[in-house]
């Protein structure tokens, strides 16, 4: 069961993302806004000092460290087609408030990497009933302060502090995402592409090969381009292919044995 929300606080800002709710422990912040949208405002940021069941992308498990985690929830008429897009949109966000301590850049379809190692993973959830989209949860969490990982990640994350040797302060960073948060979903709601425009040009990807995985049988591919709908374009055995996120795992090539 999740622990009292330590404080409500609420930014005089215009901006849209100012009911947060603290929370000392939760299993997930995904969770608990999916569980609770119903009650909530439009809007509203749960915070957790700590997760016990943070989750990433297909269910990953995400790593409870000294980090910013953080989920928004959204109640706009939006049509799901456009789930996808949003995670442009958030990592959008979180790249412009990373830039000014670290040159990192956008993993498709929802990392943030520093020379290859992540640093931050935003987690896009939906709640459809029938056909219509109730609520959209964007989960963000970025390796702040967190000083070590366990072995097995020793050499696929990192943290803010472990590449600077400096602390952070995650208030001010909360604060920078989540005003950036706000400015790139206004550029997605009315039609923009400055958000998309980020994506590509700061992506970890493009013009690179990589190793798709569509969970039959891997393949070499060149990555083209990311496009508008939130889908990347492939060239797979001569043919370009669009792929949604859901379709593929990607892994950048290594002389890995592909067939």
């Amino acid at each position: 069961m999740a622990k009292t929300a330590l404080f409500s606080a609420v930014f005089h800002i215009n901006m849209r993302f100012q009911n947060q709710l603290l929370f000392s422990t939760l299993p997930s912040t995904n969770t608990y806004l999916k569980e609770n949208y119903r009650n909530l405002p439009n809007y509203t940021v749960a915070i957790a000092k700590h997760q016990t069941a943070g989750r990433g992308r297909m269910d990953r498990i995400w790593v409870d460290g000294d980090d910013l985690l953080l989920s928004v929830l959204i109640k706009d008429s939006l049509e799901p087609n456009k789930i996808s897009q949003l995670a442009l949109v958030a990592a959008a966000a979180v790249w412009k408030t990373l830039a000014p301590y670290l040159a990192v850049e956008i993993k498709w379809p929802n990392d943030i990497v520093y020379r290859d190692r992540k640093i931050s993973g935003i987690l896009i959830e939906s709640v459809i009933i029938s056909t219509t989209l109730a609520a959209l949860i964007i989960g963000i969490g970025i390796n702040v302060n967190t000083k070590k990982f366990p072995e097995e990640l020793f050499q696929k994350a990192t943290s803010l502090t472990l590449v600077t040797k400096e602390e952070y302060d995650q208030k001010k960073l909360k604060d920078d995402l989540l005003y950036n948060l706000d400015y790139y979903y206004q550029d997605f709601l009315t039609s923009g592409n400055e958000y998309l425009k980020i994506c590509c040009e700061n992506s970890s990807l493009l013009g690179k090969e990589v190793v798709i995985d569509d969970f039959r049988n891997p393949k070499s591919a060149l990555v083209l381009d990311i496009l508008e709908s939130g889908n990347i374009l492939l060239e797979v055995e001569g043919k370009k292919r669009e792929y949604s996120s859901g379709e593929i795992s990607l892994k950048e090539f290594y002389n890995t044995e592909v067939k």
